[in-house]
């Protein structure tokens, strides 16, 4: 930590400040780079996200006697509060995209021991907060002194997803073989281990999961030794079941719950409705949807809570049906082939890293979502990427996705010859 302590006052001083500028100016976006924009990949996000607006529209619909009929009246049928806030979140969100892909990913890399620390820091401020829904701190609450945003929260552990794309990959790419003992394997493990257990101490084990899994995919793909990812895996589920049981058996907490009316819901049907009720609403809504707003729906009957963000999936089965969910299925394969495409086809290791990252993070947290609301796995409160409403998931994941375009872009400009700045590791 002192070390830490001695390079971060060294970057804070006039010559580090000078010397950031002189980065960032030699890193800038150079001529010719948006050539090699993905579109496609850009505009089936942006399409996602629109759709997710539509279910969110859907999921937040006010109860009615009788059909209204006619785009102006249902508007003002029915609220559009989160549906607007989500077109908001989509427009910053893709601003971030961009502003993020100017520079050359590599910086992020030359810095991505002050992002890990700052990341770190962040995580030990939000557990000094009050404890909100469930005994979590997790969000840090912002007035925005607007009438259209309000109050809002803003939950550092998702960033944190981002930070962690970046140290991990930057860890990962400066090895020159892979791990093959223990000895090579415990540093990085401490490495993720830190902020992991500041995220399962909130307690969002949801989040803490994502980095587990993001470090464990680049265990696999660096090549490390199965027997040691087995074997740490192993380690993780000894130490993480009984810490987890003892954490929400102290505090009285729902999380407990939750795994036990998903091993035994007979025996919870009250805290299970949330669940039952999500599968219903899947059910009914047949081959092709009841509609964006009908009568008598789960939706604007207020049955499934969090319909908005983390059970939005079962809305979307309800108003678009089963064709609707299978066409949302295929749109996120092509999103995830995308990517793996794009990871297989970059030549640079840093930026194959954070691809297969960002690749992991979304694959888990669309697996996640619908099988939990499927009853397979129990909840975890994992949001449905583009889709779930709520602003910090929503910029993490545009961000994750500028860092995939951003490599994507420059890691085609090399290939092409085309002229590119790259900046020396710290």
């Amino acid at each position: 930590m002192q070390r830490f302590l001695r390079w971060l006052r060294r970057q804070l001083r006039r010559e580090g400040v000078q010397r950031l500028r002189a980065d960032i100016h030699s890193n800038w976006y150079s001529s010719g780079l948006f050539r090699h924009f993905d579109w496609f990949l850009f505009l089936l996000v942006i399409g996602i996200s629109l759709f997710g607006v539509v279910a969110i529209f859907s999921a937040t619909s006010a109860a009615t006697d009788e059909e209204v009929s006619g785009l102006v009246n249902v508007l003002r049928t029915h609220p559009i509060t989160y549906a607007r806030l989500q077109l908001i979140w989509i427009a910053v969100g893709t601003a971030a995209f961009f502003a993020v892909s100017i520079l050359d990913y590599h910086l992020y890399g030359k810095y991505s021991r002050f992002i890990y620390f700052a990341n770190i820091v962040i995580l030990l401020g939000v557990l000094t907060v009050q404890a909100g829904r469930g005994g979590m701190r997790a969000f840090f609450q912002l007035s925005t002194g607007s009438s259209t945003l309000g109050n809002r929260s803003f939950q550092p552990s998702e960033f944190g997803k981002t930070a962690m794309m970046i140290a991990l990959a930057q860890v990962f790419s400066q090895r020159k073989k892979p791990i093959r003992n223990l000895r090579e394997l415990i540093p990085t493990a401490v490495f993720v281990g830190v902020p992991m257990m500041l995220v399962f101490l909130q307690p969002d084990f949801g989040t803490a999961l994502v980095y587990m899994v993001m470090y464990v995919v680049l265990l696999y793909i660096s090549g490390t030794k199965r027997k040691l990812i087995y074997g740490l895996i192993a380690v993780v589920i000894a130490v993480a079941i009984p810490l987890w049981f003892y954490l929400n058996t102290a505090s009285d907490s729902f999380r407990l719950t939750r795994i036990l009316m998903w091993l035994y819901p007979d025996r919870y049907p009250d805290d299970a409705r949330q669940v039952l009720n999500g599968q219903i609403a899947i059910g009914s809504g047949g081959l092709l949807g009841k509609g964006v707003v009908s009568v008598g729906s789960f939706a604007s009957l207020g049955y499934i809570p969090d319909d908005h963000t983390d059970f939005c999936f079962a809305i979307v089965c309800e108003a678009f049906g089963f064709v609707g969910a299978v066409l949302l299925l295929i749109a996120f394969m092509a999103f995830l082939g995308r990517l793996i495409y794009h990871a297989l086809h970059t030549e640079d290791t840093f930026g194959e890293y954070i691809i297969v990252c960002a690749t992991a993070m979304f694959m888990f947290h669309i697996l996640e979502n619908i099988c939990m609301i499927l009853g397979i796995l129990p909840v975890t409160g994992i949001p449905l990427p583009f889709i779930s409403y709520g602003g910090s998931n929503y910029l993490t994941n545009m961000v994750a996705l500028g860092l995939v375009m951003n490599v994507v872009m420059r890691s085609r400009q090399k290939q092409l010859g085309g002229a590119a700045h790259y900046s020396k590791a710290l």
